[in-house]
């Protein structure tokens, strides 16, 4: 084997049997503070593991999102391990945050147990050691040719707009042209595009042209422990009306009940509307 990196293992994984079976597999290990990510397999490659408990919690509390923006923020390739049989959470429920997961590029696999999760991450681990790739490289991860794929994979490199949803506003506007030329409260009607994703493309669209030499230097990513709290915001659809700030998204949910039709709920995190007040499929 050619001298590379070691696979990084988070602590807190210290516990399972993963790291010791990748030991067993002939790979270097090495474990550390992750400020992302369970496994770092490679230069691109990271594996966040979920076990039966942990996918419930984490896709309630909406840290399983929070988790996957950051991971695709640091790495080409994010993987979701999903460990088991979840558990306290609804079938539909969980199937339909891992599906949402899949249209924004994450790749998702499922395990029997955490030795089946053990064969999974070695396997991956060794693939991305190889030299090169034994498939042509000229498949489907080539720039796409058609110029609505084009246009497309333009838009969904803004912040926040995954593939889909980059498709779904083409095809309610016709074109890129007619994205940027639509009016704010025009974007705004658009479902799942709420104030934070409405001015990223805003920005990304009518924005001078800065060159690299002179851009603001983009932040890096905080150590664990010191990521600003997470916050909840209740948006009006009056956009004089001051946003409602939240630290747990219960409290925010109750104060969505109550609020005015069109209200949105907000993760302040991710800019994600996980809820509009007088919709019908509520804040679930």
């Amino acid at each position: 084997m050619t001298d590379v990196a070691p696979v990084l293992v988070d602590h807190r994984e210290r516990g399972s049997v993963i790291p010791e079976a990748l030991r067993a597999a002939g790979l270097e290990v090495r474990s550390t503070d992750l400020p992302v990510g369970d496994y770092v397999l490679g230069p691109g490659l990271a594996v966040e593991r979920k076990g039966p408990n942990d996918l419930g919690a984490s896709i309630r509390d909406g840290r399983l999102f929070d988790q996957a923006v950051r991971l695709q923020s640091a790495f080409a390739q994010a993987v979701l391990v999903l460990e088991g049989e979840p558990r306290g959470i609804a079938g539909d429920s969980w199937r339909g945050a891992v599906c949402r997961l899949i249209e924004d590029g994450f790749t998702v696999l499922h395990s029997l147990d955490a030795e089946d999760s053990a064969a999974w991450i070695i396997r991956l681990a060794k693939r991305a050691r190889r030299p090169g790739p034994t498939a042509p490289t000229d498949g489907p991860r080539r720039s796409p040719r058609h110029p609505s794929a084009q246009a497309e994979a333009m838009l969904s490199v803004v912040p926040g707009i995954s593939t889909t949803m980059a498709r779904s506003l083409l095809v309610a506007h016709g074109s890129i042209a007619a994205v940027a030329a639509a009016a704010p409260e025009g974007l705004l009607a658009h479902p799942g595009i709420g104030p934070v994703r409405a001015a990223r493309l805003a920005e990304a669209l009518h924005g001078s042209y800065v060159l690299p030499h002179d851009r603001e230097p983009e932040p890096g990513r905080p150590p664990r422990g010191a990521r600003p709290p997470r916050r909840w915001l209740l948006l009006e659809p009056d956009a004089t009306t001051e946003a409602q700030s939240f630290d747990r998204r219960a409290i925010a949910v109750r104060a969505l009940a109550s609020a005015v039709p069109g209200t949105q709920l907000v993760d302040g995190l991710t800019g994600e509307v996980s809820a509009t007040a007088g919709s019908s499929e509520g804040a679930g």
